[in-house]
């Protein structure tokens, strides 16, 4: 999966693209084979500190001022760059896609955001229901990047953390209809529940970042303690995030 993700990465019609993978913590021979057939590829060894941590030491290695990100078992659809970096032409220092995920656990395709409807500006409210894109779909500037202090080092729920604390401060522009990106949900993906316990941890942590965020009213953290209640009583049902995201759409809370 990593070296069709490079390859996706490498497809890419943009100049000056400098790729850097991060090898957090893997046990196989992923780094050797990384350098023998992609020799440009700069490489940054991890211990097994988590996304958040693998992301951010991604970015202390790179130099450019426009930062996206791969995850190793997604790939990005030939436009991808260039869609994204049309939409920071535009003047936002931030911007999505739409992601086609392929379910492989409960079968069939989807779309994040849903339907491919992606909201533009102000998406702070928004990303309080849900978060609506996922990090292999999303540029960033450096700045901005920097300015939020990157992304949380925690186990479950930096995604999400992340980007709302990016909308707080930032408009969101979106890159259009059509998939930019393809992702698999799978048995070994963090999405896949091998623990429905981390559906709460990613719960507590959209309320710390809740509890420092100026913009989070009482009613914003009053709505999360009740998911976190909701779903401690109901997440035996579920095997993925997105079982728990259509369960939230069942009960009208998203």
């Amino acid at each position: 999966m990593v070296l069709k993700a490079i390859e996706s990465a490498l497809r890419q019609q943009y100049d000056c693209m400098e790729i850097v993978l991060v090898d957090d913590g893997s046990e196989d021979n992923t780094l050797s084979d990384v350098g023998t057939l992609f020799p440009g590829v700069k490489q940054v060894r991890l211990e097994g500190e988590g996304p958040g941590a693998a992301r951010n030491a991604g970015v202390s290695a790179s130099s450019g001022d426009i930062l996206m990100f791969l995850d190793s078992d997604d790939i990005w659809l030939d436009n991808h760059v260039e869609q994204l970096t049309n939409v920071l032409k535009r003047g936002f220092q931030v911007s999505y896609g739409v992601t086609l995920t392929h379910d492989e656990i409960s079968g069939g395709n989807f779309l994040i955001p849903e339907k491919g409807s992606g909201l533009e500006g102000d998406c702070f409210s928004a990303l309080l229901s849900w978060c609506f894109t996922v990090p292999s779909s999303l540029a960033v500037s450096r700045n901005a990047f920097i300015d939020i202090g990157g992304f949380d080092v925690v186990p479950f729920g930096e995604d999400w953390s992340f980007l709302l604390k990016l909308s707080s401060r930032y408009a969101f522009g979106f890159a259009g209809r059509e998939p930019i990106t393809v992702r698999r949900l799978h048995h070994g993906s963090l999405c896949f529940l091998s623990d429905r316990k981390n559906l709460l941890a990613i719960i507590n942590q959209v309320l710390k970042v809740l509890e420092n965020e100026p913009r989070a009213t009482v009613s914003h953290r009053d709505h999360f303690h009740m998911l976190h209640e909701w779903t401690a009583a109901n997440m035996h049902q579920w095997s993925t995030v997105q079982d728990w995201y259509q369960a939230m759409q069942q009960e009208k809370i998203v």
